[in-house]
C-alpha cells in the first residue's frame, strides 16, 4: 500500500492560481513517486471558507497521513507551521522540498 503525504505549504495571501499551481505540480510530482497524496484544496471548502474551518478540516486530514510534505515556502505560513508541528508531534515523517535557486541570466552585447 502507498505511503499517505499531506502536502503542506502558504496559501494565505497568495493568488488562487498560484496556490493552485504549485500544490498541483507538487502532487504530480508525489504521485509519481508512488505516494498517495492528501492536498489542503481538495478538501471540500471553498477558497473563501474562514481559515479556522480550513485548518481545523486539514489537520484531521493530516492525522491520517504517514507524512507530511513542506512546500519551500512554509515557514512563511501560519497554517503550514502549525501543520508540521501537528506532524512532528505525532510521529508523521516529515519531508522538505528542495528549494530550487532562480537566478537571473544577464546577456551582455
Amino acid at each position: 500500500m502507498a505511503k499517505k503525504i499531506y502536502i503542506s505549504g502558504k496559501i494565505t495571501g497568495l493568488s488562487p492560481d498560484e496556490v493552485k499551481a504549485k500544490f498541483e505540480a507538487a502532487e504530480t510530482k508525489l504521485k509519481e513517486q508512488g505516494y498517495d497524496v492528501v492536498s489542503p484544496l481538495k478538501n471540500g471548502l471553498t477558497y473563501n471558507t474562514p481559515w479556522i474551518i480550513h485548518i481545523i478540516l486539514d489537520i484531521i486530514y493530516l492525522l491520517s497521513c504517514d507524512a507530511i510534505y513542506l512546500l519551500p515556502d512554509w515557514e512563511y505560513s501560519k497554517g503550514a507551521t502549525l501543520e508540521k508541528s501537528v506532524a512532528e508531534h505525532t510521529g508523521k515523517e516529515v519531508i522538505f522540498e528542495e528549494k530550487t535557486l532562480k537566478t537571473n541570466v544577464y546577456k551582455s552585447k
